[in-house]
């Protein structure tokens, strides 16, 4: 099973793994990391080690940041080693750990990773255009 950490600016990353929990209580592979503006990068990055060693696996590590180029992001691009599939994707949303929760134990890590980056992106979307014309026109009347 792939181990997915997700490190946020503040609780917004726990909050969503602790939605997902909610949502699929077995997802046991799937942990937060909080960021506060005055932690220190050194203790920022031992906090990152610790969630990657409770949930690693020989099948790999999805590191999850919501922002690129920020302080979580930065710091979790130095766990980024392709190589023993430790990956860092920047942006998620609650569709994203919901599908990962829900990922077979023998998920292929790289396609996983293609498919997750892919899936969030699908899953941001235009409500009326995916309900199309009908409820345009109930809301013009409601």
């Amino acid at each position: 099973m792939i181990g997915v950490v997700v490190v946020s600016h503040g609780n917004i990353g726990c909050d969503m793994v602790d939605a997902t929990k909610r949502i699929i209580p077995e997802a046991w592979h799937l942990c937060g990391v909080a960021v506060e503006s005055d932690d220190p990068p050194e203790f920022i990055r031992q906090q990152i080690s610790s969630a990657i060693g409770e949930v690693k696996s020989e099948d790999g590590v999805l590191i999850l940041t919501d922002l690129f180029g920020g302080t979580p992001s930065n710091i979790c691009l130095s766990f980024l080693d392709p190589q023993k599939n430790t990956e860092v994707i920047s942006g998620f949303n609650l569709p994203m750990l919901i599908k990962l929760a829900n990922l077979k134990d023998d998920a292929n890590f790289r396609d996983t990773v293609t498919f997750i980056q892919q899936y969030g992106q699908r899953n941001i979307v235009i409500a009326s255009d995916v309900l199309g014309d009908n409820e345009k026109n109930t809301s013009k009347t409601g």
